[in-house]
């Protein structure tokens, strides 16, 4: 709750001068155990209020008739987290990493890894990668995917992967490959805990990569893995220092997840602003209690109006495709932790398929190459 008064505030304040409207806003947090009718009233109620947009963290697999709900009523949904569901009227703001995971495979020539995972997410990027190996040719991957049910069984799963990634591994086509291994975990707490199995596994040495899938990596304490060679790659949201992000380290609140719940304030009253000069009543009068499904009249065009928003966030480039409501032209910095370094940025993915990779030579310059896949 005092994160999105933060959020709230910090737009507002931003946009000072131009505010020509209040906005009211319905904060509730959703009981995974209440029944999917107890849920439902809720989001009636706030429909009853007048509420024209939802905003949510959410798993849309734990809740996935909500995107149905948004759709059948044409209420637009701005999730924080990634919607691979992709149904109309709702939009993820988070930037998809399965991209630049794909596009650092190419680069890197990587043709066999162990995928790694821990909830739905995870899994559906998976069956992302498993689909375009079978289906294109440009990815022959030989993938090995473990799930990790419980965190206590880590130790475990890690004496499996050493296991199945040694003479298999190495011996893979004509080439000989390293052990890569991707980690696709639901909160940046499981990852700590894995890799401190890590550490104490010993899986450290110059023949390991991990590749993290957590745009919350850069928090991770890397210390002990600058030693023994090991390569560990992830991927950063380009940092925005103001004194808002400031504040948000200061209360230890700051996140992947603080900075887009800031930005889908900004993207709602960047929206709100443009609807001012409608001249149509825009206000909800969906009763969905009724027997009769009746949508709201104007929620395409607020729709539309959202999907034409493009301006520079807190996470970057905000800007959506039309058709899926995903985020497109996004950044990331690529950084790697390896032999006594430091995690250091080695180069940025642009989306949709750019990679570029910078060398460093006798620690004056710089030299990016560019790699742009393709079909990706």
């Amino acid at each position: 709750m005092e994160l999105n008064h933060l959020a709230r505030n910090y737009v507002f304040e931003k946009f000072h001068d131009n505010i020509r409207y209040n906005l009211i806003e319905y904060y509730q947090i959703i009981d995974f155990n209440s029944k999917t009718h107890q849920t439902w009233s809720s989001l009636c109620a706030y429909l009853s209020k007048r509420v024209f947009s939802l905003i949510t963290h959410l798993n849309f697999d734990d809740f996935n008739w909500i995107p149905t709900f948004s759709s059948t009523y044409h209420i637009p949904l701005i999730n924080l987290n990634n919607n691979y569901l992709q149904t109309p009227y709702a939009l993820s703001l988070k930037p998809d990493v399965l991209p630049a995971l794909i596009t650092v495979l190419h680069y890197y020539q990587i043709k066999q890894f162990v995928y790694v995972y821990n909830d739905i997410n995870g899994a559906h990027r998976l069956k992302q990668l498993m689909n375009r190996q079978t289906t294109e040719k440009l990815f022959e991957f030989n993938i090995l995917n473990r799930y990790l049910d419980n965190i206590d069984d880590a130790y475990d799963l890690l004496y499996n992967i050493e296991l199945i990634t040694g003479s298999s591994f190495r011996s893979y086509g004509r080439h000989s490959f390293g052990r890569y291994i991707i980690l696709d975990f639901s909160s940046i707490e499981i990852y700590q805990i894995f890799m401190d199995k890590i550490k104490h596994r010993g899986m450290t040495t110059s023949d390991y990569h991990y590749i993290l899938l957590s745009l919350n990596a850069h928090q991770l304490d890397m210390t002990y893995f600058r030693y023994g060679g090991v390569n560990v790659t992830y991927f950063v949201l380009p940092t925005i220092s103001n004194e808002y992000t400031v504040r948000l380290q200061t209360q230890n609140i700051y996140s992947i997840e603080s900075l887009l719940l800031t930005d889908a304030w900004e993207l709602m009253s960047r929206t709100i602003d443009r609807l001012m000069n409608s001249t149509r009543n825009l206000q909800s009068n969906v009763n969905c209690e009724k027997a009769e499904i009746l949508s709201w009249k104007y929620g395409k065009f607020v729709w539309e109006q959202i999907l034409q928003s493009h301006f520079h966030g807190l996470t970057g480039s905000i800007e959506f495709d039309h058709r899926t409501g995903q985020r497109t032209n996004y950044t990331f910095e690529i950084h790697r932790v390896t032999r006594n370094n430091l995690p250091k940025r080695i180069g940025y993915f642009r989306a949709p398929d750019r990679l570029e990779v910078c060398k460093l030579f006798v620690s004056i310059f710089f030299i990016c190459f560019s790699l742009f896949a393709l079909d990706c």
